[in-house]
């Protein structure tokens, strides 16, 4: 029983002396970081070049540009919690329904509006990039916006020297 009632006095007490752990409301975006990743540093300048190339291919719905950034059992997992295994099964996906289903202004306007949250190294090995956009790409779950809030979380991995997806989740925010 003490000890319950020690963790609810520090579970009160840490918004006080702490703020900066304190939990984010919801869907508000927390301020850019960067952990374990040396400003400038060759790390640093490998994953600004991935990610400009992700969004390139993204932003043209060029399905084998962006599955050049993939390793081949990549897995990937969207809002609506289908599921891909593999590069091949997530090329015929981004091919024949999702870049059909929408016109080629849709993904670049996602890119034009996508902002990075957090990147964080892992070691030299992996890292893994955060970021959302505000996406005309259906409906939005935030009362007064129109555009769709989606957040995509990137885990990715060294293969033959470059930056290579071996996990995506795509989510959005919803009522």
């Amino acid at each position: 029983m003490r000890f319950t009632l020690a963790l609810i006095a520090l579970a009160a007490a840490l918004p006080l002396v702490s703020p900066s752990i304190q939990a984010q409301e919801r869907r508000e975006i927390p301020a850019y970081r960067e952990i374990g990743v040396d400003p400038g540093s060759s790390v640093d300048m490998e994953l600004e070049a991935f990610l400009r190339a992700y969004r390139d291919a993204w932003g043209a719905e060029d399905t084998d540009a962006l599955m050049a950034l993939h390793v081949q059992d990549t897995e990937w997992i969207n809002a609506y919690a289908r599921i891909f295994t593999h590069s091949a099964a997530l090329a015929g996906f981004l091919e024949t329904r999702l870049f059909p289903a929408f016109g080629p202004d849709v993904a670049r306007r996602e890119i034009e509006n996508m902002h990075l949250i957090s990147m964080r190294a892992i070691g030299t090995e992996a890292a893994v990039l955060h970021l959302f956009t505000d996406s005309p790409r259906g409906a939005s779950g935030i009362e007064g916006q129109d555009l769709r809030r989606t957040h995509f979380h990137l885990v990715l991995t060294r293969e033959s020297g470059g930056w290579k997806v071996a996990h995506t989740v795509i989510m959005d925010a919803r009522e």
